[in-house]
């Protein structure tokens, strides 16, 4: 005597929609998450940029000011600055 075992394909149907189901709201879920942290990760970096960008503008425009109102404190320092470059090339 021997026994089949039929599968109900109905059953296995309804299990592979379910399944297909789930696996396209997980990969709907998934671009969901991906997408808010891209448009995180550039707001990010767009205020990073604008911060640098003020950050180097502001030390540039003290500089000039400085330079402005100290010119031959800056001469003597560029003078002794190529001074000492000469002098470690000339030892090689």
């Amino acid at each position: 005597m021997s026994t089949q075992i039929v599968p109900d394909t109905t059953s296995v149907e309804i299990a592979q929609k379910s399944f297909i189901k789930d696996l396209s709201a997980g990969a709907a879920k998934t671009e969901h998450f991906l997408q808010d942290a891209g448009h995180s990760l550039v707001e990010g970096l767009a205020a990073t940029r604008e911060a640098i960008s003020e950050s180097s503008c502001n030390a540039a425009n003290a500089t000039h000011d400085y330079v402005r109102a100290n010119p031959w404190k800056i001469v003597g320092i560029a003078a002794a600055l190529g001074m000492f470059i000469g002098a470690v090339i000339r030892r090689r």
